[in-house]
């Protein structure tokens, strides 16, 4: 291969998908391996299309991820919250799938914690790319990477139903990036209105984050039954999992269900 081809490819993503597939293939850590690799998925109606890059599923078949893989280079991903803070937590907003004949008892997306916990953030920031123009590169992507996991559970809702076995089923959102990612904890009080900026803080680089916010580009209309939650806002949120390529084996290592939060889905 001459210099020439060698650069090409390396400009794309796809070494980092090959690389993140030889991973579990070769090593399956926490008995993960991998389902399907460029499958190609579709919403129902017909609006968001495209290919998930890897999809992965545990040793019992009860979780999948749909992994999505973004190679970046010398960049850090900044996350940020709105309170200065970025807790820890173990929240998590998965798609289930639960058949108890004759018909769904679940078929949505559903709060289920999970291990490892990790920072949750609502904001990210990149350096050289404007929050004022268009819509920022990783909400792009984990819009995507929602729908996709969506349109999966949607295509393998049939086989759900009929094998009884396989009756139950969790589907998470996850982006690995060679991209370094960073925490920043601040006083929010400290920023002047004057010019909007932050003269100070503190920096953490953290091997995963859960990134949380409304991502979803077509969602179901708020209905009055909505209005009776505590925080409509967040019922409405999906959790995208980011990982750094380095963390990915630890991350899949420790992964794991909330036992008696997953039973009332049982």
């Amino acid at each position: 291969m001459s210099d020439h081809h060698l650069r090409t490819v390396n400009e794309s993503g796809f070494p980092l998908q090959i690389a993140v597939e030889h991973l579990i293939r070769e090593q399956a850590p926490g008995g993960w391996k991998v389902r399907y690799v460029e499958h190609a998925w579709r919403n129902d109606d017909g609006t968001q299309y495209g290919f998930v890059d890897l999809v992965i599923q545990n040793y019992a078949d009860t979780a999948v991820m749909v992994l999505e893989c973004k190679r970046v280079r010398d960049v850090d991903w900044i996350f940020l919250t709105s309170t200065g803070v970025a807790k820890s937590s173990r929240e998590s907003k998965s798609w289930i799938t639960r058949w108890v004949a004759p018909s769904f008892k679940f078929f949505s997306w559903q709060e289920l914690p999970i291990d490892p916990p990790s920072p949750e953030a609502s904001m990210c920031v990149v350096r050289g790319q404007s929050t004022n123009g268009a819509r920022p590169l990783l909400e792009r992507v984990a819009s995507e990477v929602v729908a996709s996991t969506e349109a999966l559970a949607h295509q393998e809702k049939d086989y759900r139903r009929v094998n009884a076995n396989a009756s139950f089923r969790a589907y998470f959102n996850v982006i690995v990036t060679t991209a370094k990612l960073v925490v920043g904890s601040f006083d929010p009080a400290e920023i002047m209105l004057s010019d909007g900026e932050l003269n100070g803080g503190k920096f953490t680089e953290v091997p995963y984050v859960r990134f949380r916010k409304q991502l979803l580009d077509a969602t179901e209309p708020l209905t009055p039954f909505d209005f009776h939650e505590l925080d409509v806002a967040r019922s409405r949120e999906s959790t995208v999992f980011v990982v750094n390529a380095d963390n990915l084996a630890q991350f899949l290592e420790e992964f794991d269900f909330d036992n008696r939060a997953a039973d009332r889905f049982m």
